[in-house]
């Protein structure tokens, strides 16, 4: 006899097998969305950080490496900050504009790399200005960025999260110690930018362009007498290891950026982009310029007991220097007047904050 209830059971239990099955994949797909939006929260936000300097380097060791530190922990793993170093991704000239274009996300940038791109942020590279160290100069531009629209416009296309300059520069020479102006005679010194060019025309000395790479081989082969650089280079780029004598005069300094692209800076979470914002700034020049200072105390603690001898000038021979380099400040000044920009008003505003 035909079993009609048997086969309604039997049909019943295929229809609940069948949902049984659809629940079963439907559980899986949404474990598996589930999961897939949890390892994509974990993931954190890669950023790479262009970088011209060596590992070893110390403004590396004592400013980048706490910085990118801090923010990778005060982010709480959400941000993971990769340098690449010695130009890897771009050399000094196309750092800025490669922070523009997003080949890196982060970079720190040397102002004078770029010819006519930051003028008057360049005036902060002039001689004998009565800012001697690190923090000093890195607030007073910072004050320059601040105050001045047309500061800021140099750095139009980035994010700007903060800026820093060198101690001064000193004269460090190879094996002719330098007292005065006539022992500048005949010498071959590598200097920093067409302001200091000037400067060691004016001074008496041959000014050389060369890469800083190449410095430690110059001075070794003797194709250079010296550098215009500050104490720290002695131990970041082994230049110690290539001279014997340090002039203690204020030849100018160096002048750094530190940007970031402006559609990863767009991109980020606004808890992301605060703790930059909280990391940037006056903290972050400070920060840099309280480090530089140390380091650059500690180099040439360590250079003098390794034998390096500093020299300081007369007071009246000191006076000769000065009055040398006192028309190249002003003659800047104009030049960027003559295009439009207030060259002197931003060289005024250095001699008021230096307390001149």
């Amino acid at each position: 006899m035909f079993n009609l209830y048997g086969l309604k059971n039997k049909k019943g239990e295929e229809k609940m097998g069948k949902r049984r099955k659809m629940f079963t994949v439907f559980v899986l797909i949404l474990g598996a969305l589930v999961l897939s939006s949890s390892m994509a929260m974990a993931r954190p936000i890669e950023l790479s950080l262009s970088l011209i300097i060596p590992p070893k380097h110390l403004r590396n060791i004592n400013v980048l490496q706490p910085w990118t530190k801090m923010i990778e922990e005060r982010t709480h793993g959400k941000v993971k900050i990769t340098p690449y170093y010695s130009g890897a991704l771009a050399p000094p000239p196309q750092t800025f504009n490669s922070i523009v274009s997003g080949v890196a996300d982060i970079g720190e940038g040397i102002a004078y790399a770029t010819p006519g791109r930051f003028p008057l942020t360049e005036t902060i590279m002039l001689p004998e200005l009565g800012l001697e160290t690190s923090l000093s100069c890195s607030r007073a531009l910072w004050h320059l960025y601040k105050k001045f629209p047309e500061v800021r416009a140099e750095y139009s296309g980035v994010k700007m999260l903060w800026l820093h300059v060198t101690p001064a520069v000193k004269l460090i020479t190879r094996t002719r110690p330098v007292y005065s102006l006539k022992d500048l005679k005949g010498l071959k010194i590598r200097v920093s930018g067409a302001t200091a060019v000037k400067m060691g025309k004016a001074l008496g000395f041959t000014p050389v362009s060369m890469p800083m790479g190449d410095l430690y081989l110059g001075l070794e082969k003797g194709v250079i007498d010296g550098v215009a650089l500050p104490n720290e280079i002695l131990i970041s780029r082994r230049i110690g290891e290539v001279t014997k004598f340090v002039t203690d005069i204020d030849l100018g300094h160096d002048t750094f950026f530190v940007v970031m692209n402006e559609q990863t800076w767009n991109r980020l979470p606004k808890d992301v982009q605060k703790v930059f914002e909280e990391l940037s700034g006056d903290w972050a020049v400070d920060f840099t310029g309280k480090a530089w200072d140390r380091f650059d105390k500690e180099a040439k603690e360590k250079v003098k007991q390794r034998g390096i001898k500093y020299i300081t000038i007369d007071p009246a021979e000191k006076a000769r220097w000065k009055k040398l380099l006192a028309p190249i400040k002003d003659e800047y000044a104009a030049e960027l007047d003559a295009k439009g920009l207030p060259g002197t008003k931003v060289l005024r505003e250095l001699e008021k904050l230096a307390g001149r």
